[in-house]
């Protein structure tokens, strides 16, 4: 079972009370992917949200430029205590980007049709999280702006 103080890390879940944080760890999971296999890819459905735990995972976008060769560009690599995955919460329900574990990685992984039926149950830890979200999405595009941008120079 996934602790209380493994979710308290997440910056997802950082504003929750512990009796909240005990009712996600009931719809969590861990998974372990070993180096370079893909965790999932590039506009595939949208299941699950995870969290890295341990390793490195690196977050890839396909370029699709008549200028430069098609390829992965790494974006973001993400470590423990992140999320990835984020396009399981939104509505489109797709994976704006692939991930590839660099190293071996130890994730939490949470179903998005079990965390929004928690939501319904509980509007408070649904609010603090998309909130929190909203935080993760901007600062990411933020970032992704930043690295292609450098590649313009």
């Amino acid at each position: 079972m996934i602790s209380i103080d493994a979710l308290r890390q997440c910056e997802l879940f950082a504003d929750l009370s512990d009796e909240e944080l005990g009712q996600i760890t009931q719809i969590c999971h861990e998974e372990t992917h070993e180096p370079q296999e893909v965790i999932f890819g590039e506009s595939e459905v949208a299941d699950k949200i995870y969290i890295l735990q341990e390793g490195r995972v690196a977050v890839q976008m396909q370029l699709r430029s008549d200028l430069e060769p098609n390829g992965d560009v790494t974006i973001e690599e993400v470590t423990p205590g992140r999320i990835f995955g984020w396009s399981a919460l939104v509505k489109q329900r797709r994976f704006t980007a692939s991930v590839r574990a660099l190293e071996r990685a130890r994730v939490i992984a949470i179903k998005s049709a079990d965390l929004s039926a928690l939501f319904e149950e509980n509007a408070h830890i649904g609010f603090v999280v998309m909130k929190r979200l909203a935080d993760v999405i901007s600062s990411r595009l933020r970032r992704t702006r930043e690295q292609l941008g450098e590649d313009d120079d």
